[in-house]
Parts: structure tokens; sequence; C-alpha cells
């Protein structure tokens, strides 16, 4: 049985889906691979068909947009650890397997999280963030310092907290996330365990405010006075005008 399930959403991702399907099959725990893809139409599905990668399992078939994939392949799991790696990123699979060797060691921790290398088109490492310290009001004023691929948490916890929710088009993950880490002990990892792709066609170049504005939204359904509406409204305006003049603000967070 695998300890490590790995679902990973695609559309239209034949470019870079050959790094992210190598990066999981370099892991040396015990793994599955479940890759849903939505119906593409530039190779993607050969390309899986070609693949003969232990525990690599995928599905090609319309469906209502990333979150819903994500949802899918999280139902589809069998292992006792998930993880939730986009076709255009990689693991850093060593790193990887050590994280689930501590959550193997310590049942006592829910999920845990990591730092990241920030890739370009080409592959090359131009950033690398490790996140600071961890509380869930930390994450909840101030969001996305943790970032999403390097989360890996207990399958146990889906029966606490539910699937995603596919009303956000695009912070469905934080939104996620912020339900989980209520629920557990999280813990922050000493390195990088992915690395972020980032490139003209990915949601962070080409959404990025309007996953701002859901997850204001997110955060103010959980503000519990005018205390928390106005630190989470001023972060957010930070975050709209201060911080992208900022070469580098990641380091903000450490």
């Amino acid at each position: 049985m695998p300890v490590l399930s790995v679902v990973t959403p695609v559309r239209n991702s034949a470019v870079y889906l050959p790094h992210a399907l190598d990066s999981v099959a370099r892991l040396s725990v015990p793994h599955e691979h479940i890759v849903i893809d939505g119906g593409s139409t530039d190779g993607t599905v050969e390309l899986l068909q070609n693949r003969d990668d232990p525990g690599l399992h995928w599905i090609s078939e319309a469906d209502r947009g990333q979150t819903h994939a994500v949802n899918k392949g999280f139902a589809r799991a069998s292992g006792e650890l998930l993880a939730w790696l986009n076709g255009d990123d990689e693991l850093i699979s060593d790193a990887v397997d050590r994280a689930v060797a501590y959550l193997q060691e310590h049942g006592e921790v829910g999920a845990v999280f990591g730092g990241m290398h920030v890739l370009d088109e080409q592959g090359v490492v131009r950033r690398r963030y490790l996140p600071g310290r961890y509380s869930w009001r930390r994450y909840l004023i101030m969001g996305d310092y943790i970032p999403t691929p390097s989360i890996i948490f207990r399958r146990s916890l889906l029966d606490e907290v539910g699937l995603l929710d596919e009303s956000y088009v695009d912070a469905a993950d934080y939104d996620f996330y912020l339900r989980l880490f209520e629920r557990c002990r999280v813990e922050r990892r000493p390195e990088a365990l992915i690395r972020f792709r980032y490139h003209s066609a990915s949601k962070t170049a080409t959404n990025v405010w309007l996953q701002q504005r859901e997850a204001l939204r997110i955060r103010l359904k959980w503000a519990s006075g005018p205390l928390d509406r106005a630190l989470m409204q001023g972060f957010d305006f930070a975050k709209r005008t201060v911080l992208p003049r900022i070469s580098r603000w990641p380091k903000l967070y450490s």
C-alpha cells in the first residue's frame, strides 16, 4: 500500500508534466501518483499513455476545473498521507522522503509544509524561499506565506474537513488548508520541498489578484471582530500596492 498519494490536476500541461512525473517517480517512500487530466488536447494524454512509472494512475475526462480535479484525485487516493502537486511544478524528492518519514515518526503531527525553489520557464532557480514560523493565526492574516504545493497532510483529516469548495475560482486551496490546519498540529520543515515554476501561463501569473480578492473574502469569514477585519484589509492593501514594488518580498515572511 502507498504511504503517500500525490494528486496532480492537469490540462494541456505536456511541456512541463514530464518533470512533475519524474520528480514523483524518484521518491523512495512507497507512493502512488494520481493524475487527473481535464481533457487535454496538447499531447498530455499520449505522454501519460507512454509512461510506465510504478504507482502512476491517471484518467482523462472533462471536468469542472482544477478544484474539481483535485477533489476527484483526493477521493481516489489510498495513501495515509496526501500531497497536491500541480503539473508544472516538481517535488524535491529526497526532501519529501524526509518529510514523510517525519510524519510517520510523529503521529501527533497532522501536516507539514516547507520552502520552495522558484523556477523560470527554462527550469533555472530564480529564488529560494523558506517560510517563517507557523501559527494558524499568522496563516489566516498573511495567507500565502505557506507554499500550497509544499503541504503534506494526513488523509484522515479529510473526514473532518471535507473536500475543496468548488465555489472558489482561485483560492479554494487557501480555504481548504485553513480548515484543515485548524484541526491539527502543523509543523514547518527546515528545507524546501518543491520547485514551483513561474511562467506566463501559470495561475500565479494570470490570476493573482483574483486569488487575492477571494482570499480576502475567506479571511473575513474567520474574522472575530473589527480589529481582525482591519488587519486583514490592511494586509490585503499592502500586498496589492506596496509589496509588488519590493524585490524578493517573500523574505518579509522569514
